[in-house]
C-alpha cells in the first residue's frame, strides 16, 4: 500500500477505551474523523481479555460506518499484542495503532499478523524520536502520533503550561513524517475543563504542521473539527490564487501577482492541498 493511498481525513482521532462498552459504541457515531478502539494504557491488565471481545463486537458493529476504525494494540515491550491481533483482526480494522515504537524490527513483526494493514506508529521516547525517520518509512506506517505525555515524563520536561519544551521533537517528527510522505496526528490534550486551551493546542498544532488532534473525550471533537478545517476565507483565496496561476500558466507564464503578491508554483500546490482537503470535508458532510 503506497501513502498516495492512505491520505485520510484525521482532524479528530478519537480515544475508546476498551473496557467501556458504552464509549465503543458512541465514537463511531460521532462527529469524529476517526476512533481508537484502545487496548493498552486505558485498560486494567485484568481487563485485558474482555477488552479484546468488546472492542471486536464494536468493529463488527460498526463496519458500515464512514468514520476510520483503528485498534492501538499493547506495546510489543508488554506482551499481549499477539492476542490483540487474534481477537480484532477478525473485526477488519482500518488501521492498527502501534504504541511506543523504537524500531523498524518491532513495525515489522506486527506486520506478519497484519500482512498489508496500514498502521500508526506512536512516538513516544527519546529512542523512538531519534528513530522516527526510519520508522516513518516503513512501508506499513501511513502516520505518526507522539505520545507527548510519555515523551515529556522520558524527557524530565513539564508541558502543563506550554508545550515549549517538547518543540523541537514536535517539529522533528513533522518534518520526517513529511518527508516520507505520511501524515501526523497530535497528541491528547487531558484538561476537559478548559476549553480554550484545548482550542489554543488544536491551534498551535495546526500552526506546526499536524494534520489533527486526538482526543481523550467527545467533547473536545467539535474544537479539533473546526480548527482543522479552513476557513471560508482560506477556502475562497485558495480558489483565486489557482484560478490566477492556471490563466498564468496557460499564457506561458512560471509566477504571477495576485493582489499585489508573488505567486510561484509552490503556493499553486499549497492551494491545491487546501481544496484537495476540503473536499474530502465537504463529501463527509
Amino acid at each position: 500500500m503506497s501513502h498516495d493511498q492512505a491520505v485520510q481525513l484525521l482532524r479528530s482521532v478519537l480515544y475508546a477505551p476498551g473496557h467501556n462498552s458504552r464509549a465503543l459504541a458512541k465514537a463511531p457515531t460521532t462527529a469524529t474523523d476517526a476512533v481508537i478502539f484502545d487496548l493498552e494504557d486505558a485498560v486494567a491488565p485484568a481487563a485485558k481479555a474482555m477488552a479484546r471481545q468488546q472492542v471486536l463486537a464494536a468493529l463488527q458493529a460498526s463496519k458500515d460506518c464512514r468514520t476510520v476504525r483503528a485498534v492501538r494494540i499493547n506495546g510489543l515491550q508488554s506482551g499481549g499484542w499477539r492476542e490483540d491481533l487474534a481477537t480484532v483482526l477478525p473485526g477488519r480494522p482500518d488501521v492498527i495503532v502501534v504504541p511506543k515504537v523504537e524500531s523498524t524490527i518491532e513495525l515489522d513483526a506486527v506486520t506478519q499478523y497484519t500482512g498489508p494493514l496500514p498502521l500508526w506508529a506512536m512516538i513516544e521516547s527519546p529512542l523512538g524520536v531519534l528513530q522516527a525517520a526510519a520508522i516513518a518509512t516503513h512501508p506499513q506506517v501511513t502516520a505518526l502520533i507522539p505520545g507527548t505525555s510519555d515523551l515529556s515524563e522520558r524527557l524530565h520536561v513539564d508541558i502543563h503550561h506550554d508545550r515549549t519544551p517538547l518543540l523541537w521533537v514536535l517539529q522533528q517528527l513533522v518534518l520526517v513524517a513529511r518527508a516520507a510522505d505520511i501524515q501526523i496526528i497530535d497528541g491528547v490534550f487531558l484538561d476537559l475543563n478548559d476549553t480554550d486551551g484545548l482550542r489554543r493546542q488544536c491551534e498551535e498544532a495546526l500552526r506546526w504542521g499536524f494534520d489533527g488532534k486526538t482526543l481523550i473525550h467527545p467533547s473536545q471533537i467539535a474544537a479539533a473539527n473546526t480548527v482543522f478545517t479552513p476557513s471560508a476565507e482560506v477556502i475562497a483565496r485558495a480558489r483565486r490564487l489557482l484560478e490566477a496561476w492556471d490563466s498564468a500558466a496557460a499564457g506561458g507564464e512560471a509566477i504571477c501577482l495576485l493582489d499585489g503578491r508573488l505567486i510561484e508554483q509552490l503556493h499553486a500546490r499549497d492551494a491545491a492541498r487546501v481544496l484537495a482537503l476540503w473536499q474530502r470535508i465537504d463529501a463527509k458532510q
